[in-house]
């Protein structure tokens, strides 16, 4: 099994599934990982090299938080091109929780017509209490249990 402590100044990078069985995927420099992710992280690593050659399936919209930020679109609106809702930790130091919406696909992808590759690893993390279309925001600390690393 692969430990935060192994991954250490790598950039957080898994995905999960909502209460409708929508797919997300979670990006943030020094941000938590939830625990689960470390039960097969060779599943989460498989399914961010299949996403980065995915087909685009649906339209991205940037969240209004995002727009307003400036930040380059790029990224999140190619995930959610492909289906996925985008989330991004708050940017700094100190292993934030806390992640904020990117982007939203306007066709989301869900569980029964995801790949499989993607499916194993959004497993992993189940939000059995939310829904990524309703948030703008999710904070691990009130969901998962977490790891953070040591920065």
């Amino acid at each position: 099994m692969t430990t935060r402590h192994e991954l250490e100044g790598t950039l957080a990078r898994w995905f999960a599934l909502d209460a409708d069985s929508q797919l997300g995927v979670f990006t943030g420099a020094y941000a938590a990982w939830p625990a689960a992710v470390f039960e097969d992280y060779v599943a989460v690593r498989a399914a961010d090299e299949f996403l980065d050659s995915a087909p685009v399936v649906t339209e991205g919209m940037l969240s209004a938080a995002y727009r307003a930020s400036k930040a380059d679109p790029t990224f999140p609106l190619r995930e959610a091109s492909r289906g996925l809702y985008s989330f991004d930790a708050d940017l700094g130091y100190g292993g934030s929780t806390i992640y904020f919406l990117g982007a939203s696909p306007a066709q989301p992808l869900v569980a029964r017509s995801a790949p499989e590759l993607l499916l194993r690893a959004a497993r992993l993390v189940r939000f059995t209490s939310l829904r990524f279309a309703n948030v703008t925001q999710l904070d691990l600390a009130h969901l998962v249990p977490f790891v953070i690393g040591d920065g």
